[in-house]
């Protein structure tokens, strides 16, 4: 019972320092994606050969979404995504400073005659970019804001739906990532 007791406090500790911890991290850059059509022709910046061989190490990519709320009102206004590269051991790679476009779909699902559930219709079609390995993570404030507006669902569409994502490396090669059960309405 006393032993119970301690892990239980031990537990509500670590629960509060990591609240604690989230409020004192960087708080990142937050970027909006663009509509297909509305992007910018986006280059590496970065001439540091350092970078360009951190960024060599990548072998595939992952990508969250969480929806969010970012004005006054109570309701949830669209999502953010997190992109996040992998090296061949599924570690984070760790880069800085070199701007990477991300090229965004966002499919609304249907279900297929085996009850799979696979992509259907096109809603978002966009591009962004990502300057650091911290646009990945929850708990740097990166990420890039989609609005619910810009997604064009309509009503008969489910909320969640898949979203594919692909980055292109300074070498040249693509990084594709998907995700399912994003948030695609209010």
């Amino acid at each position: 019972m006393k032993r119970k007791t301690i892990v239980g406090i031990f537990a509500v500790v670590l629960v509060i320092l990591a609240v604690i911890a989230t409020g004192c991290l960087d708080k990142g850059t937050i970027r909006t994606a663009k509509p297909k059509g509305h992007a910018e022709n986006i280059t590496s910046v970065t001439s540091e050969s350092k970078q360009l061989e951190i960024l060599a190490t990548v072998v595939s990519g992952s990508v969250n979404t969480l929806s969010k709320n970012w004005d006054a009102d109570a309701e949830d206004d669209g999502i953010f995504v997190y992109q996040s590269l992998k090296d061949s051991s599924d570690r984070n790679v760790i880069f800085e400073g070199v701007k990477l476009p991300v090229e965004i779909r966002i499919y609304t699902t249907k279900f297929d005659d085996k009850f799979k559930q696979v992509k259907d219709r096109l809603v978002y079609e966009g591009s962004a970019t990502i300057e650091s390995w911290k646009d990945g993570s929850i708990l740097f404030k990166g990420g890039i804001k989609i609005p619910f507006e810009d997604i064009k669902t309509v009503n008969s569409d489910r909320d969640y739906g898949l979203i594919y994502t692909t980055v292109t490396l300074p070498d040249g090669r693509k990084i594709e990532a998907k995700k399912e059960y994003t948030r695609i309405k209010p």
